[in-house]
């Protein structure tokens, strides 16, 4: 099996996993469907079609976050192995897309784009490495945006339901970044090795996983450069939505879109299992905006105006990832 085959056939899920995804996905629609039917939605239906075209604005609002969290990725490999920025970029808008529309959890997207990185100059382990620590950056800067959004919720928000979902977003992502570091330090990289080391197959491919990971992490230069690209997607976030609060009648400040941002980001995170965090990001706009004074029926038009986007970039993402993606040989063709 060649090696861009081989991380995604090992990707497969079993059985129970798939069971397990269907079981989250289930209860995804019925909480988004609660959270519509409570809250009006001809009022919300209404909103979306007063929106028109200026949802092509928070469309292409979305764009430079996907570029910078692509350049962000880039920059953890050295010159040699890097895609072309172009390349880089489709890659990005694949991920996006698989997390976004397929029944997977949150890191579906990252599988995808570690098989398509592989190149002469960047084996899978490499590639798959890279990913691993792109989207552990991922999470600290996102600890980092939703503190600074805190700070401004602070200052423009007086809800105590806002100060409990703050605390628990503040609290899940400061241990998310705690046991990462854990982890690294009771040496899960190295159980890793011994793990792909032993195994044969598709896994076997991955052999020294642990010590790509070692290497990228150690290379600070490029980890503080990643971290600033990510950094500055998340912030160019709050572009997006103070475009897509203008997009749905609402004048609102950028410290109105910071703090929705980070805090719907946030809400978004916690909901990572559910495929899309579907209804967990729709209940997360109906809170945080009441706190800022934005009617639930705004507030879900704003979620499902991200869905919007979503959708329209998802579907060019897939599109992306046919043309792209090689095909898998079958069991018993040759490689």
């Amino acid at each position: 099996m060649t090696e861009r085959g081989a991380l995604t056939r090992s990707a497969g899920a079993p059985g129970g996993l798939k069971a397990r995804h269907a079981w989250l996905l289930g209860l995804g629609v019925c909480l988004f469907a609660a959270i519509v039917i409570a809250n009006d939605a001809r009022a919300v239906l209404a909103t979306l079609l007063d929106v028109r075209a200026a949802a092509l604005v928070v469309i292409a609002a979305h764009l430079p976050v996907t570029f910078t969290a692509a350049l962000g990725w880039r920059a953890l490999l050295t010159r040699p192995q890097q895609p072309t920025v172009a390349a880089t970029f489709r890659m990005r808008l694949i991920k996006e897309a698989v997390n976004a529309l397929l029944p997977v959890a949150q890191v579906g997207g990252d599988v995808v784009r570690a098989r398509l990185a592989v190149g002469p100059a960047l084996p899978l382990r490499t590639s798959a490495a890279s990913c691993i620590v792109d989207a552990a950056l991922g999470v600290v800067c996102l600890v980092l945006f939703v503190l600074i959004g805190l700070g401004a919720a602070s200052a423009v928000i007086a809800d105590p339901r806002i100060d409990q979902l703050a605390r628990q977003i503040a609290i899940a992502g400061v241990l998310a970044t705690l046991a990462l570091v854990a982890a690294e330090r009771l040496g899960s990289l190295r159980l890793l090795d011994r793990v792909t080391a032993r195994t044969s197959g598709a896994l076997g491919q991955l052999a020294g996983l642990g010590e790509e990971v070692r290497i990228i992490c150690s290379r600070t230069a490029r980890l503080a450069h990643s971290m600033l690209w990510h950094l500055l997607s998340w912030a160019l976030g709050v572009v997006e939505t103070w475009a897509a609060l203008w997009a749905v009648g609402l004048e609102a400040s950028w410290t109105h879109a910071l703090v929705l941002e980070s805090m719907a980001q946030g809400a978004r995170a916690l909901g990572f299992a559910i495929p899309g965090a579907l209804g967990v990001q729709e209940g997360g706009y109906v809170l945080i905006c009441s706190a800022l004074g934005i009617p639930p029926n705004q507030a879900l038009a704003l979620s499902l105006l991200r869905r919007l986007r979503e959708l329209t970039l998802g579907v060019l993402g897939l599109g992306l990832w046919r043309f792209e993606a090689p095909p898998i040989p079958k069991e018993g063709q040759p490689q």
